[in-house]
């Protein structure tokens, strides 16, 4: 009764199954190695290509100085000279600059508030 529902196996059939097997994860394994060294080409290529567009923003960058050095250097002047003079003021007149302060303070956050 039981026995009629049983397929009979051979060894040999199932070597030929775990052959099979064994080809696939062989195969498979080989795929995984040729994406990993396609990854490594394509990591190596980008990092090349990123190093020379650094290299390529600080040509730019440097050019720039270069060209507006006289302009660069207004500036920060300026910006230092500003400066400056508002700890001046700020030192001179300490209560008018803290009213002020508030006063601004006050204004913007009404202006952002809406």
């Amino acid at each position: 009764m039981y026995g009629d529902n049983l397929k009979e196996v051979k060894v040999t059939d199932i070597q030929k199954e775990i052959e099979k097997d064994i080809e696939k994860g062989k195969q498979m394994i080989e795929e995984g190695k040729k994406l990993l060294d396609e990854g490594k080409i394509k990591l190596t290529e980008n990092r090349i290509k990123i190093r020379e567009l650094g290299d390529e923003a600080g040509v730019k960058l440097k050019e720039f100085e270069e060209k507006h050095h006289e302009e660069i250097d207004h500036v920060v002047k300026e910006s230092e000279k500003v400066y400056q003079e508002t700890e001046d003021f700020i030192k001179k007149y300490p209560m008018a600059s803290l009213i002020a302060a508030l006063g601004v303070g006050y204004l913007l956050g009404k202006l952002l508030r809406k």
